[in-house]
């Protein structure tokens, strides 16, 4: 193994898993961070993101695992698709999700990267590419996990991969009280969007995150431009009406005497433009920048793989550096060819949700409310979305797979 002085720009979960998997394997690091642990700590709500099974496997390798309390993991999720009548069902899943906000989780990793003799460097704001420039000298390879400016001005748009040139959908995230705790809900309005809502552990203790996905133009888009500020009343009791018309299986478990906002600071309105960018820059100094997480995909989180897909291609990046160089345009390449092997068909499998559903896939979606054992399947599919996008991209494997869970229920019942 080869020691190096390796350069990461952005403490995301990215950049932190990069961070700390660099310094497990003995590399050398520098982490390029605009904001400290306690700013992060005293921040906005930047997300609600489930963790899924693989991505908590590696903070446990890491020994970063964090929050990780019985309330803030989901052991069971129910999909709801509204209909007359709905199509429903629930999974049990193996290795619980894990919602903590990132308000907690980032500090804690980025204090265990500094814990653990890593190098921190606090910036101005929105670094931009001259700025990664000057910081490439002192590295062998400077790797890009996060930053607006200097994303954009390095690592241009690839057309190939990126299918649309607006947002998808309209995003509202935050944290709620009064909502009774359910496991992980996923709510589908046909035409109009989709609402997730899931435990999660917070700064001020548990609470319901919720994000809702608004199709532009929809009966769900007002909600997700409302100020909550202006009329806080006004608001929850739009979004009170919102979950009971589109996701009453959400609403039964509002107390509508205590839900309420958890506080200014606890939520999110926006929207993604779903986007890949070329993953490899040449810069001035004769040195390689590489693009991973955020600043490399920007997928949209219908399919809740954002924060997963960001930890995985971090420890794909990690493994590929502690190798040892030369960190040239080939290795930069190959490294993000190995990543593209997941990140391929997770941003293929969400581009595909934010169309209405195949036949294939409503076809196994009947399937599993009718066969337990089926939802289950279904549902730790989110879990390794490689196996999830090979079932939902080829009729022929949906067709194969329920064939063989109705042989399987004649055998049972012979």
């Amino acid at each position: 193994m080869t020691t190096s002085e390796i350069g990461v720009v952005g403490a995301g979960i990215s950049g932190l898993t990069l961070a700390l998997r660099l310094r497990q394997l003995g590399v050398d690091v520098t982490l390029y961070t605009e904001k400290t642990a306690d700013e992060l700590r005293g921040g906005r709500l930047p997300n609600t993101v489930a963790r899924m099974g693989r991505t908590r496997d590696r903070e446990r390798a890491l020994g970063s695992e964090h929050f990780a309390d019985a309330e803030s993991l989901s052991k069971t999720a129910r999909i709801s698709i509204k209909g007359e009548p709905p199509l429903e069902f629930e999974g049990t899943i193996e290795k619980p999700f894990h919602a903590a906000d990132f308000r907690l989780l980032l500090p804690a990793f980025l204090d265990d990267y500094t814990s653990r003799g890593g190098r921190l460097v606090v910036t101005e704001p929105s670094p931009g590419a001259a700025d990664v420039e000057r910081w490439s000298a002192d590295h062998e390879l400077i790797v890009v996990a996060a930053g607006r400016r200097s994303v954009a001005e390095l690592f241009p748009r690839d057309e190939a991969r990126s299918p649309y040139d607006r947002p998808q959908r309209s995003l509202l995230a935050g944290l709620y009280t009064g909502i009774t705790p359910a496991g992980f809900s996923y709510n589908v309005s046909p035409g109009c969007g989709e609402i997730f809502q899931m435990p999660m552990r917070t700064r001020d203790g548990m609470a319901g995150g919720m994000l809702v996905e608004a199709v532009p133009g929809g009966p769900l888009e007002p909600i997700t431009r409302m100020s909550y500020q202006d009329d806080p009343r006004a608001f929850i009791r739009t979004l009170q009406g919102v979950l009971a018309e589109h996701a009453p299986r959400i609403a039964e478990r509002v107390d509508p005497g205590s839900f309420d906002l958890l506080g200014p600071d606890d939520m999110l309105q926006g929207a993604v433009t779903p986007m890949v960018r070329n993953p490899v820059a040449k810069l001035a100094t004769g040195r390689i920048a590489l693009a991973v997480g955020d600043a490399w995909i920007t997928n949209d989180p219908i399919t809740g793989q954002g924060a997963n897909l960001g930890s995985h291609c971090a420890w794909v990046a990690a493994e590929a550096i502690a190798a040892g160089g030369p960190y040239d345009v080939r290795f930069a390449e190959s490294v993000a060819a190995e990543m593209w092997k997941v990140a391929g068909p997770v941003t293929e499998w969400a581009n595909a949700f934010l169309q209405p559903p195949a036949e294939h896939v409503l076809k196994l979606f009947i399937g599993a409310a009718m066969d337990r054992g089926l939802a289950d399947h279904f549902i730790n599919l989110f879990s390794d979305p490689v196996a999830a996008w090979s079932l939902f991209s080829d009729p022929a494997e949906v067709d194969a797979l329920l064939a063989s869970r109705a042989e399987s229920s004649l055998v049972v019942s012979s």
